[in-house]
């Protein structure tokens, strides 16, 4: 069913998939997750897209999880088996973007937070605006970071920039991610999504099916194992939400 927040443009042989919740934060909340996993699979056995640019609103890319989600108040009474159900909603977006076989980029405007960061990591470039911003506060509200990310990150950026960013918190300005490699390109502010639309061009220039192939190979060789390794990350997921320090955090987001 198509989500409101969700708009796909087709530009040649370029798809821009944009997701713009009109203000909170543009936060993805669990409705939104499966929007973008069906957008991503919309895309399963299209042999005529070259590249597919993945866009949040126009100054932020997204706050990261929305924890005003009404799914959120009835943890309590769920049982094992929903609370797994609901917890997978997550991985299974990102696995579906990490799948496309056309190239994907993101392109990132301000705040990416969170989910945000995940599922920039998912996609194979990154072309952020000079005020953008990269951060993961789970841990500061009691949770796991989950949703394969952790693998993804220390793959990108190695695993001591992984530590600083998960375990201290640190914060990545657009000039640090570049410097890690997270993000491959800076554009100034409002122009990431046409400088992201620009390497869809160069991408769209050059054979597909290699490209795919090779996409393929480099996936295979530097995130093989990821999914193996992280893949109980919606139980821990599913329990960090039961703790008291997340319980914590949903009363007072939903107090904001």
């Amino acid at each position: 069913m198509p989500h409101p927040a969700i708009t796909i443009e087709r530009r040649d042989s370029t798809a821009t998939v944009r997701f713009d919740r009109q203000g909170r934060a543009n936060a993805i909340d669990f409705s939104m997750m499966d929007a973008l996993t069906e957008a991503a699979r919309g895309f399963e056995g299209d042999t005529e897209t070259t590249a597919i640019v993945l866009t949040g609103a126009a100054d932020i890319f997204t706050g990261g999880m929305d924890l005003r989600d009404p799914a959120f108040a009835g943890l309590g009474q769920m049982s094992l088996a929903e609370l797994r159900a609901l917890a997978e909603r997550g991985p299974r977006m990102v696995r579906a973007w990490g799948e496309i076989e056309a190239p994907t980029i993101a392109a990132i405007e301000g705040p990416c937070i969170g989910g945000g960061v995940v599922l920039a990591s998912l996609c194979d470039f990154r072309v952020a605006g000079k005020g953008a911003r990269f951060g993961a506060p789970e841990v500061a509200v009691g949770l796991n970071m989950g949703w394969h990310s952790v693998p993804r990150l220390a793959g990108l950026v190695v695993a001591q920039a992984t530590r600083r960013l998960l375990m201290l918190g640190e914060e990545w300005n657009a000039e640090e991610a570049l410097r890690l490699g997270f993000v491959d390109r800076i554009a100034d502010d409002g122009k990431a999504l046409d400088a992201a639309l620009e390497m869809a061009a160069t991408l769209a220039a050059r054979p597909a099916m290699p490209t795919r192939m090779v996409k393929r190979q480099i996936d295979a060789v530097a995130h093989g194992l990821d999914f193996m390794t992280s893949a109980f990350d919606k139980d821990q997921h599913a329990l960090t939400w039961l703790s008291a320090e997340f319980q914590a955090a949903i009363k007072r987001f939903s107090k904001g």
